[in-house]
């Protein structure tokens, strides 16, 4: 009988990253033939990436051959290399969250990337590639799920704004000019100019239709947020497709998604935090969506999408969590600048752009105004800080803060002790007994409390 519990090799998806690496080196000897133009060259060049490719193709076997995993007792092994051998160590006991990612390319292959996050040692992260059985296995071993009694499921119009909620036009900005510039390399540059100018025209004819109602100033502007805001919807309505929320026992259980499947599974003693974020987007849909974190794992998308009268459901997902109140601070001797200088400077130079547009480039006006309003929202989430940013502990050990960082407000009931306090005072703040309160947690997040009064901060006490 095995002295293991689980044992086996890594899946053979493994071995890509090392054939990309062939391939990257592979384009050395076409750069030659680039400049010289000649046929003999171009031979000689595709047989040395032939070589190049064949080589690494059996390095890259002879490492996977090598590399295995195991579960024992109380720790998890991860063996990987050749001739510099590394072995990883990570102690199941101190596991915050098992995370499996199925995406499309490794569902054909039949894989799965399992991620383990650890609650507070080094690494934080131990990722691998294996089987879908030796994953779906493992992570049963290490977080049983055995009555999954499922807590949310939106659908229907509560689906519609968990989607919305879930969608981040950020992200998705950066993918989608990331996904082009990798396209053009891959494609070659007149296949991708191609492309551009084929995406470009579209977004010209839908910039025609907005002129029909908003200023051509800002019609191109309105047309591509829009556009990537719709592509950021359709990534995450597949991402929340079929998304379920439930507990098991001491396990938080979520999984969902159509095309790239995921699952994760997160230990209620490791939870760190519960931060209700009030987004520009949560505030016209008059709900709010909920991450977790727990050890060095925050989740990507939102768990829970919380409104007034619904504290009870979430309670009994994650138990201890209570809802952060705004409490009104003494305004007397309170900063104004720290709270509002970043949005005031871009209202003051997002307003003297506009002036000057207005009198020299009357055209680029209307377009000059979308950092106005930027600016708005800034100094209106700015001032929401002022009046409430603050931090307080309840008799049961949870502490809650409620702070303000870019255009969101959050709430976040802090359910571990955890964590480290820092106060930081200038000759200033000395003179009005107030101080800034840093909360160093267990994943290495920073909370920045600003210019709170020194006796709330000193009431915040370690216990437990």
């Amino acid at each position: 009988m095995s002295q293991f519990r689980l044992e086996g090799k890594l899946h053979i998806v493994y071995i890509l990253k090392y054939i990309r690496y062939g391939i990257f080196l592979s384009l050395l000897p076409l750069l030659r033939v680039l400049l010289s133009w000649d046929l003999q060259a171009l031979l000689l060049a595709l047989w040395q990436d032939a070589a190049i490719l064949l080589g690494m193709l059996v390095l890259a076997i002879a490492i996977w051959r090598q590399s295995s995993f195991r579960l024992e007792e109380d720790t998890f092994v991860l063996c990987q290399g050749l001739f510099f051998r590394r072995k990883i160590t990570v102690r199941t006991s101190q596991l915050a969250a098992v995370v499996l990612h199925r995406p499309l390319y490794l569902r054909v292959l039949g894989g799965t990337r399992v991620e383990l996050h650890s609650a507070t040692c080094q690494p934080r992260v131990v990722q691998c590639h294996l089987s879908k059985r030796h994953a779906a296995l493992l992570a049963e071993v290490l977080m049983p799920v055995e009555q999954d009694a499922v807590l949310y499921a939106p659908s229907g119009a509560e689906r519609v704004r968990f989607t919305m909620l879930s969608a981040n036009i950020l992200t998705t900005a950066a993918l989608v000019l990331f996904s082009a510039r990798q396209t053009e390399k891959i494609l070659g540059e007149d296949v991708g100019q191609l492309l551009g100018q084929l995406a470009l025209d579209n977004l010209n004819r839908l910039e025609q239709l907005v002129e029909l109602i908003l200023p051509a100033g800002i019609a191109w502007v309105a047309t591509l947020v829009f556009t990537l805001w719709g592509i950021a919807l359709f990534f995450s309505l597949l991402s929340t497709s079929h998304f379920r929320v439930g507990r098991s026992g001491g396990i938080i259980h979520a999984k969902g998604g159509i095309l790239n499947h995921s699952e994760q599974r997160i230990a209620l003693a490791f939870l760190t935090y519960c931060d209700v974020r009030i987004t520009p987007v949560a505030r016209l849909m008059r709900c709010a969506p909920v991450y977790l974190q727990a050890g060095s794992y925050t989740t990507p998308l939102p768990l829970f999408m919380y409104k007034k009268g619904r504290e009870g459901l979430l309670q009994a997902l994650v138990p201890g969590f209570c809802e952060v109140k705004k409490k009104s601070q003494r305004l007397l001797d309170r900063s104004l600048p720290q709270f509002f200088w970043k949005g005031g400077v871009v209202f003051l130079l997002s307003i003297a752009l506009w002036a000057v547009s207005v009198w020299k480039l009357p055209q680029w006006s209307m377009m000059l105004l979308i950092p106005v309003v930027l600016g708005v929202g800034l100094l209106a989430v700015s001032l929401e800080g002022w009046l409430w940013e603050s931090i307080f502990q309840l008799s049961a050990g949870v502490t809650c803060a409620c702070y303000t960082k870019a255009f969101t407000r959050h709430e976040c009931c802090i359910l571990t002790q955890d964590f480290c306090l820092q106060t930081m005072q200038t000759p200033f703040t000395q003179q009005v007994a107030r101080c800034n309160l840093t909360l160093f947690l267990p994943s290495g997040e920073k909370l920045l409390i600003r210019n709170l009064k020194q006796y709330e901060a000193h009431k915040i006490r370690l216990t437990g």
